[in-house]
């Protein structure tokens, strides 16, 4: 027999198999998987079904009044502040209150260039609980204003006006006197603070409006500064003209004055200063700082954050001598301010000179910076 039309019979039915089931898969596929509908796709894209709800907002309620400095007591009500009951009775200030503070004493002196004195006459009444007597004069109060500057008593330093405010009162015993401050020329927002400080505790300072509408707020940019590792080390020191940024601080060095110098400098702003011991010599440092905290609340700083080094290794306690005017010696709220001079000391002549700056309350070291004092 013969093959070919066989094999020719055999190659026809597997073609027709194949395309056969070729046809059959399609058609299965078409019948079990379901079909998009695109139409209705593309409507469950951009349907109001699925549009993004707006985020909720959350505003913060304001603190309670008196509290704060950007809501303080006003002016002219009596207000309740723990263990008193305070009101503002009058305000002087500039040229009239400086001839009341003159006629008081004749050796009260005239205010510093860019300052004036301000007046204050406070009327208080102890609302304390228990029967013990409770002090209150103007130094349980202070003042500050658009220049976030903590303003004492004692950077006045001088006799008031009869009748000024000092009493010491047992519960609803009430009196009322002047207190005075200084302030710079033209300061607006000023705001009476009440600090007692019989009963000292920062949770019971509050807020009293000086002037009409005063309210200040922390500067919004202070989030944004970081404390940066300029000056951390010894070996490494911020230079002379940089700024060294902490936690809480910005420190540059403004001005630096060495040996004979600084020792008159010292003399003239008191008789009673003790010359540099034997081999030693003073180093007059001018210092700017800001309080770059974003909490609201005030920062101290003073002469006693400073010491020095040098060549010798030998950290160096400052003198106990009274610093020149204007001392560095400030209390600043967040974004405040100030430039002052320091004394520090060291060995006659040495050299690599660093001014090491460290606040009280550092007990970590994480503050702790090293400024060159070289030219």
């Amino acid at each position: 027999m013969n093959p070919k039309p066989r094999s020719k019979t055999f190659l026809f039915y597997l073609v027709f198999m194949i395309l056969l089931l070729g046809s059959l898969a399609c058609s299965l596929s078409t019948f079990f998987l379901p079909q998009i509908d695109k139409s209705s796709q593309r409507q469950v894209e951009v349907g109001p079904s699925t549009a993004r709800e707006p985020a909720a907002t959350f505003t913060p309620a304001p603190p309670p009044v008196g509290s704060s400095r950007s809501y303080p007591f006003p002016r002219t009500a009596v207000n309740s502040v723990p263990n008193w009951d305070v009101q503002i009775m009058d305000v002087k200030r500039g040229e009239e209150a400086w001839l009341d503070i003159q006629a008081a004493n004749m050796f009260n002196k005239s205010a510093p260039e860019g300052m004036e004195y301000l007046l204050v006459k406070i009327h208080v009444k102890s609302t304390a609980a228990d029967q013990d007597e409770h002090p209150i004069n103007g130094c349980d109060f202070d003042v500050t204003g658009d220049n976030r500057i903590n303003y004492t008593c004692g950077m006045a330093s001088v006799v008031e006006p009869d009748p000024f405010l000092d009493a010491v009162l047992f519960t609803g015993g009430e009196t009322e006197g002047w207190a005075a401050y200084l302030v710079n020329q033209g300061e607006g927002n000023l705001i009476l603070v009440v600090n007692d400080r019989y009963n000292y505790d920062l949770e019971n300072i509050r807020f009293i409006a000086i002037d009409e509408g005063a309210s200040i707020d922390v500067p919004p940019d202070l989030v944004n500064i970081q404390p940066s590792e300029t000056g951390k080390d010894r070996s490494a020191p911020a230079g002379r003209n940089e700024t060294i940024i902490t936690e809480d601080w910005g420190l540059s060095i403004v001005e630096v004055i060495r040996g004979e110098e600084a020792w008159n400098m010292t003399l003239a702003e008191n008789q009673f200063n003790d010359p540099p011991q034997d081999g030693f010599e003073y180093i007059a440092v001018k210092i700017h700082v800001r309080n770059i905290s974003p909490e609201d609340r005030f920062s101290y700083m003073d002469g006693s954050f400073f010491k020095s080094t040098g060549d010798a290794g030998v950290l160096y306690d400052s003198p106990v001598v009274v610093d020149p005017s204007p001392q560095l010696d400030i209390t600043l709220y967040p974004g405040g301010e100030y430039t002052g001079w320091v004394v520090v000391q060291a060995a006659v002549g040495e050299s690599n000179l660093l001014l090491v700056f460290q606040p009280l309350f550092d007990f970590t070291g994480d503050e702790k910076r090293f400024i060159s004092l070289e030219p």
